[in-house]
């Protein structure tokens, strides 16, 4: 099979490899699309975690090919996080942080590639929906994890920075969660900017003022600091992009005493990729509109080496 191969940071090629051949407990799956996330970019810079020679890709939709639990044709997506159910953290409940995680795209072969194998236990069949849609499942999950930990607050003024596809995800539940809250996407790229306001009947604008809740979705410092000097007075900062490991900002604690403020961070996906798969199926949020670029393996390891992005969404679509 093809797939893109990150031997090194900075190292990539498309190769044929051997098709994997699923055992007991595990799953075939044929790759119908897996979308670009930013963690891709920084997976191929070295600047977030990852075991190397890595295939990478964490966004996967496609149809089983061969299972001992799923039948052959069954749509799925695919929870790319593996805990072990049995270290100090799992028994805890915080799977997120299991010392002995795995992760599809990252610690193992991912989704940009033809096929993809993974344990049972990571599969979620889905009705057959648009597969443009059914690709952000994973996104959503982990959008989901950061509104559980922010939902029961209440918030008149909301600001999220970044308009990408995570920040339009954001915007929507959050329209839908917090009716009449004022909220704001903060974007740089114009071009997105308008994509967005045109598209999703979202506001895009300069932050102004103080905020009760500033979410991060950029992926860089100047994002953080961004939200930092926009929270107001109580205000809360989630911290969701992953910014790349060894970047620092200096921030005042004095302002966060000030302010009584509240700095969290969300990690991953724990118990909410069901939740993302209903919704998904649901139709209440077209995601799909999200996609701008369909690539190949090769239009992919362009994109990560350039570190050329997609107006919105890239997927690799074979």
């Amino acid at each position: 099979m093809k797939a893109l191969l990150i031997e090194s940071p900075g190292d990539s090629e498309v190769v044929d490899l051997e098709t994997p051949v699923p055992g007991k407990g595990q799953t075939l799956v044929k790759v119908l699309a897996c979308g670009i996330c930013g963690t891709d970019y920084k997976i191929f810079s070295g600047e977030t975690n990852a075991n190397y020679p890595v295939v990478p890709g964490h966004e996967i939709a496609g149809v089983v090919e061969k299972s001992d639990a799923f039948e052959k044709g069954q749509m799925v997506v695919i929870d790319p996080n593996r805990s072990c159910g049995e270290c100090s953290f799992c028994r805890k409940g915080m799977p997120q942080f299991c010392e002995n995680l795995q992760a599809t795209g990252v610690t193992e072969p991912g989704g940009f590639a033809e096929y993809v194998l993974v344990e049972n236990s990571q599969v979620y069949p889905l009705k057959n929906v648009p597969v443009e849609r059914a690709v952000f499942a994973e996104p959503l999950s982990c959008v989901l994890e950061g509104v559980k930990m922010v939902k029961h607050g209440f918030f008149d003024r909301i600001l999220i920075v970044g308009a990408g596809s995570i920040g339009v995800i954001f915007g929507l539940v959050f329209k839908k969660i917090f009716p009449g809250a004022e909220i704001v996407l903060s974007e740089k790229d114009e071009k997105r900017a308008e994509f967005v306001t045109q598209t999703f009947e979202l506001r895009v604008d300069e932050p102004k003022g103080e905020y009760d809740l500033a979410v991060e979705c950029s992926g860089t410092t100047e994002g953080f600091k961004v939200c930092f000097d926009h929270v107001g007075k109580g205000g809360t900062l989630l911290q969701f992009s992953v910014i790349a490991k060894n970047r620092t900002i200096d921030i005042s604690p004095f302002e966060i005493y000030r302010k009584e403020m509240k700095i969290l961070g969300s990690y991953l996906n724990p118990f909410t990729m069901k939740e993302a798969v209903k919704i998904i199926e649901s139709g209440e949020f077209l995601f799909e509109k999200l996609v701008t670029d369909r690539l190949d393996l090769n239009g992919v390891r362009e994109y990560l080496s350039s570190h050329k992005k997609a107006l919105m969404k890239g997927i690799f679509a074979p």
